[in-house]
């Protein structure tokens, strides 16, 4: 399983993770321009797309990811590490913006990867996705400090509780699994 971020190759070479869930990149408009330019998508490629853009113009995103042959989309980065108050405080309103987006990708045919910093964000959009949902990302606060390289690794947690989805967690890449690619 490999997550398709071509917007991290903005950053610079080693800089923390936590530097994606700033404003400085415009996730969804890196991610347009490399698809038109008609990337070579590995097999299960999940997109990172900002769920919560209000300026997203999602039926031609669709368009572009089915042309691609990507396999799903993900919400990387997740509202909860973009929408935060001025104390830091991450707000709640943006997960279910997120969930209706994914429902909607799920809807023209995508399989859809969540990522959320915490059990409950991930356990809801299990029970409102359902078959959909192919897996989900627990996206520990540490996980930011990671340096951004040509890989980040997804290291299966396997499935846990009473849960059947396959959980995932942000590695370094030298103990990974699955890739983050700059794309």
């Amino acid at each position: 399983m490999t997550i398709y971020a071509p917007s991290l190759r903005t950053l610079p070479q080693n800089a923390m993770l936590v530097m994606a869930t700033l404003p400085v990149i415009d996730w969804n408009d890196c991610l347009l321009r490399d698809l038109q330019a008609g990337p070579k998508v590995p097999p299960s490629c999940y997109a990172a797309v900002v769920m919560i853009d209000p300026f997203a113009c999602w039926e031609d995103l669709g368009d572009l990811l089915e042309d691609a042959r990507m396999t799903g989309v993900t919400n990387f980065p997740p509202a909860c590490m973009i929408e935060r108050t001025s104390a830091g405080v991450p707000l709640d309103r943006g997960q279910e913006l997120e969930l209706r987006r994914m429902e909607w990708f799920a809807s023209r045919g995508f399989k859809v990867l969540f990522v959320a910093a915490d059990e409950a964000k991930l356990t809801a959009a299990e029970q409102r996705l359902g078959s959909q949902l192919d897996g989900s990302v627990y996206l520990r606060p540490e996980a930011l400090a990671l340096p951004i390289g040509s890989d980040i690794g997804l290291v299966s947690l396997g499935s846990q509780g009473s849960s059947s989805v396959p959980k995932f967690s942000l590695e370094h890449a030298a103990t990974a699994e699955q890739p983050l690619r700059r794309a």
